[in-house]
This record gives structure tokens, sequence and C-alpha cells, in this order.
């Protein structure tokens, strides 16, 4: 069972602390004990970087010094855009991103499907925006094979954001180059129009995750106001991150699980994400303890 971090993780400190550079984040990292980190692209997450063509250049060996693999790479894409060129400049932001994860070694890319009707900024009702996505997919899949980088859609947002529509987006492409990143709150937050139990994802998407997201959140309900989530410490809140993580270790998930902390107001990030690693290594430790591994024999 392997742990690496996001930046994203830390973003609150990024930007509040001018020496916190590529280079902190991957000795820190080291310090806590991680097998690895997380990239994100140069496009949507300035923030993270200083000196783009020398980090690139020099991230692979800074995490090989640190004993660290280079986990994922990640992008924000946004496919389902009404307007060919906006489309097409997705389209092209993806290949980009995947050329830089080939830069740095990384094994896959997370990406995103898009926004569905209802949600702020869209512009598709849903069969469109789904239709903009499969057109993306099928335009970067040869990208991916030429860079040797895997395709890795991540359940955010809902398009797509539940378990049934992932699993059938990899059926319908039925590539080596396609497959799914796991975010375990993700099925319980993050603009989903209805909320899925993330065990029941799991079961749907096993055979098909190459990267989990782990993070927990817990619903904050202020008088007058709709009940909303709010991101914790992980093990405090709602998301069953223990039972995931045995049930991805029994099934024989040999991939890394990636902390992503949305800063919580009540926990920084310089406390938050320690804690949280902590917690995640703990499950771990336990696992390791009980000695659960993969099935000789599956169904």
């Amino acid at each position: 069972m392997k742990i690496s971090c996001a930046p994203n993780s830390m973003a609150q400190v990024f930007q509040e602390e001018p020496e916190f550079n590529m280079r902190a984040f991957i000795e820190y990292c080291a310090e806590l004990g991680l097998d690895g980190i997380d990239v994100m692209d140069t496009v949507r997450y300035p923030w993270q970087w200083t000196d783009v063509k020398t980090e690139l250049r020099e991230i692979p060996k800074m995490a090989a010094d640190n004993g660290l693999e280079i986990a994922a790479y990640a992008c924000a894409n946004d496919f389902s855009r009404k307007a060919d060129a906006d489309f097409q400049q997705q389209v092209e932001y993806v290949k980009q991103t995947l050329r830089e994860a080939a830069c740095v070694g990384a094994p896959l890319i997370r990406v995103c499907g898009g926004r569905r009707e209802g949600q702020p900024k869209a512009e598709l009702p849903y069969p469109q925006a789904i239709d903009r996505v499969l057109q993306a997919i099928e335009l970067c899949l040869p990208e991916a094979e030429k860079c040797g980088v895997v395709l890795a859609m991540e359940n955010h947002g809902c398009l797509p954001g539940h378990g049934w529509e992932l699993k059938n987006l990899v059926k319908h492409f039925s590539s080596p180059w396609f497959k799914v990143t796991f975010d375990c709150a993700n099925f319980l937050a993050n603009n989903m129009d209805e909320l899925e139990d993330p065990l029941h994802a799991f079961d749907e998407l096993k055979d098909d995750v190459v990267h989990v997201h782990y993070k927990d959140f817990i619903f904050e309900t202020s008088p007058g106001e709709e009940r909303n989530v709010q991101a914790c410490v992980a093990g405090k809140g709602i998301i069953p991150l223990r039972q995931l993580a045995y049930g991805f270790v029994a099934d024989g998930y040999d991939g890394f699980y990636s902390l992503e902390y949305e800063a919580s107001p009540f926990t920084p990030a310089r406390e938050g994400v320690p804690a949280s690693i902590e917690y995640i290594k703990s499950v771990r430790k336990v696992i390791n303890m009980l000695e659960v591994s993969q099935p000789t024999c599956k169904a």
C-alpha cells in the first residue's frame, strides 16, 4: 500500500510561504515518510511552479534523491465546451499535460470530464456534454499511447460522477490507456447531483482503478442554510476510508493512495496534512498486521 500526496494538499502553504516550492514540497513529503508525490500541471496550477522548464526537468531526480516515486500528474480540463474552438483548446491542453507527465516520468494523468447542465459555467445539456467527453477521449488516446501515459478519469463533478458512468466509459473504449482515478470522497460531494455510496462505486470500478485520491468530509449545517460538506482531517469524517483501503488491498490494487487535503478552516494544511497521512499510515499498518492480501482465486 503506497502513499502519496498531491500538491493541492499544500496549496495554502505554496501561496502563503514564498520559500515553499516544488523542491520544498518533495523534501516535506520525504520527511513525512511517503512513498511518492503527485504533480499538477503548469497551466491550471501556477502557484505550484517557480521555474517551469527547470522544475519539469529536475523533478524526477529531486524525487528519486528523496526516495520518492512520481505517482501521478494532474490536469483540470473541461471537455464539455459548446464552442468547437473552446473544445479543441481543452483537447490540446490535455495533450500538453500528457507530454509534461511523460517528461517527469508519471505513469498516468488525472483528467476530468466536464460540467453538467445545472452546474455553474455549464454550457451543454447532459447528453451533449457526455458526447463531448467521448469525442475528447477518442482524440486524446493516441497521444496517451504515444507518451506511454494513461488517461485516468476522475469522478469529479457530475460528468461523469458516478460509478456506473465511469465503468461504461471504460468499457466503451476498452483501452489500456483509459482507466479511472477513484476519489473516495467525491461520490458524496463536489457538486454531485445524485450522491453515491463510495463502497458501491468501489464494487463497480475496482478492476479499472489505477490511482486513488483519499480525503475526508464532514456534513456541516448552519441555521437556516442547506447542509454542506466541509473538508476535515482524514479519519474524522463520513468517508469510509478504512473500508475502502481494505477493499483495494484485498482486490490486489498496487497503485498509490494520494492525499488531497482540501484545507479546512478548522485545521490548516500544516496540521491537517501530516494528521491525514498518519491516519492512512495507521490503516496500512493494521492491514499489514492482519496480512490482508489478494485472494488466490477471484470469481
